[in-house]
């Protein structure tokens, strides 16, 4: 028989169904499958059927994946349906997240590259994302992984579900808790103690922009509880030998406690004085470690650093710590 024909008549046999078999057997499917109303699932299945030039599946197409789609939940017709939702969903893909504006997902994730992205670069080029790229030992030796925030994450779930066909490889994204470090360029945010809604808190010279930058290193940091003690300090950012470590002391925060052991430090009246330590941090891959341990209780933030260095000196400088955010968890 001539595939044409053929392809007619098994277009034929779906589109004559009787209604009172469509009621009695598709509607729960469908409103399973896509969260269709049972009249909007009416209407979708008509459209289907009318539809000659959709994406159908012949017998033999059918016969291979069946097994595995109704073991999923699908049935013939719905398995088309998604097929279609998945080419219509490439089609109108142009690197963004489908639910951008419903999610504020500012976490970290990692995950080890595979299937269409073998590379930091394959993954850049077909998604349009920013990755960090990591090496790491995985079961199968030396491997690469991809460091990206909540948003990306979300455009390369979104562009591997719009392949069309779809791609068998689904990544395990792995939550890394990071105290987030987002610093401003044209205003003081956030800077310790600071309300930088305000208008004079704002850039008013291009030529004098807030400091710390972004990504500015060397960096001075504040350091209170723990991060005070130079060998606790040295293991965490994995150097070879005990830091220098100078006194210092920060104003508009106070020192509160969480979990009746971890110091937290908040924000306070512009007097409030805090004693401490201060480092000045080489490179971003030190910082990395230490906004690890710190994880996503805490922020960085800007604040005003008073070098103690003897005899009554003090040298002020611009730098950053940790701002304690779960204010509903303290002590």
């Amino acid at each position: 028989m001539d595939p044409m024909q053929q392809y007619l008549e098994e277009f034929a046999t779906q589109v004559d169904r009787p209604e009172e078999e469509l009621a009695d057997q598709d509607l729960s499917i469908w409103q399973r499958r896509f969260g269709y109303s049972a009249p909007e699932a009416l209407v979708v299945i008509e459209k289907l059927r009318a539809d000659i030039n959709g994406r159908k599946l012949s017998d033999d197409q059918w016969n291979l994946v069946k097994a595995a789609k109704e073991a999923e939940g699908y049935d013939r017709e719905t398995y088309e349906h998604q097929l279609q939702l998945w080419a219509s969903s490439s089609s109108n893909f142009h690197g963004r997240p489908k639910h951008s504006d419903k999610s504020n997902d500012t976490s970290s994730y990692i995950f080890r590259l595979g299937g269409p992205f073998t590379e930091i670069g394959s993954l850049r080029r077909a998604v349009g994302v920013s990755a960090g790229a990591r090496r790491g030992q995985g079961e199968e030796g030396d491997t690469e992984f991809a460091c990206v925030d909540g948003a990306a994450k979300r455009v390369i779930q979104d562009w591997l579900e719009a392949q069309s066909p779809p791609i068998n490889y689904r990544p395990t994204f792995i939550r890394l808790s990071q105290a987030p470090k987002n610093l401003a360029e044209n205003s003081s945010h956030p800077t310790l103690g600071i309300d930088c809604t305000l208008p004079q808190h704002r850039m008013q010279d291009i030529n004098r922009p807030f400091a710390p930058a972004q990504n500015e290193y060397p960096v001075w940091y504040f350091f209170y509880g723990t991060l005070m003690d130079p060998q606790t300090l040295q293991k965490c950012i994995s150097i070879p030998h005990p830091p220098i470590l100078t006194p210092a002391s920060i104003k508009g925060g106070l020192l509160r406690t969480w979990g009746r052991k971890y110091m937290a430090l908040i924000d306070g009246p512009a007097t409030a004085q805090v004693h401490g330590c201060a480092y000045r941090v080489h490179s971003s891959e030190h910082e990395e470690y230490l906004r690890f341990r710190e994880t996503e209780a805490y922020e960085v933030v800007r604040c005003c650093i008073a070098l103690d260095s003897g005899e009554g000196v003090q040298e002020e400088v611009r730098g950053l710590t940790f701002r304690f955010t779960r204010h509903d968890e303290l002590d």
